[in-house]
């Protein structure tokens, strides 16, 4: 049970644990949280374009306290964000020079699959990203689309949190299109 070594600044943070019968990759957060709380993880090069990324999360509740949670492609972040109900995409979390948000509620102590892909040309990045619960079948629609007028071409894919209170990484999938 380990992370893969070529995922970059992972080892430190993702720790493989069982949960409910499966090995999960394990973020904590909180008090107990060395560091940054928030952390991006690249699993791949950043000359990477063309593909999907799909991921299972789980939150945790503490303190009144959800984390935040997602998906990197093409240097954007799909994200899950526990304390404020929302489901936002987003070129760079310190400089929102492009972000695009809607009302999603993330339940703590559940499951969801997270799925994202970007589709680029020389004048535009669309940015589509889907949740729903993973016991459900999925959605036909894209919960969340977003269109940049300054696109990034290319970029590793990730994982992305904001580790207020512990939080689950499982069934990561990265898929050339």
């Amino acid at each position: 049970k380990r992370v893969p070594a070529s995922w970059i600044r992972a080892f430190v943070k993702l720790q493989p644990m069982d949960l409910e019968g499966n090995t999960v990759l394990k973020v904590t957060g909180g008090p107990g949280a060395k560091g940054r709380p928030s952390h991006q993880i690249g699993m791949g090069f950043p000359e990477m374009k063309g593909y999907e990324i799909q991921a299972d999360v789980r939150l945790t509740e503490a303190r009144r306290q959800l984390p935040s949670i997602g998906l990197s492609s093409h240097r954007y972040n799909l994200i899950m964000i526990g304390n404020t109900s929302k489901l936002s995409i987003e070129s760079w979390p310190s400089e929102k020079r492009m972000a695009t948000s809607v009302k999603f509620r993330s339940d703590p102590d559940v499951w969801y699959r997270m799925k994202m892909k970007v589709e680029t040309s020389e004048t535009e990045a669309k940015i589509y990203g889907k949740v729903w619960p993973r016991d459900k079948e999925e959605p036909a629609d894209w919960t969340i689309t977003a269109t940049d007028p300054h696109p990034n071409q290319t970029g590793s894919p990730g994982l992305y949190y904001y580790a207020l209170t512990d939080c689950y990484f499982d069934n990561v999938i990265v898929t050339q299109k």
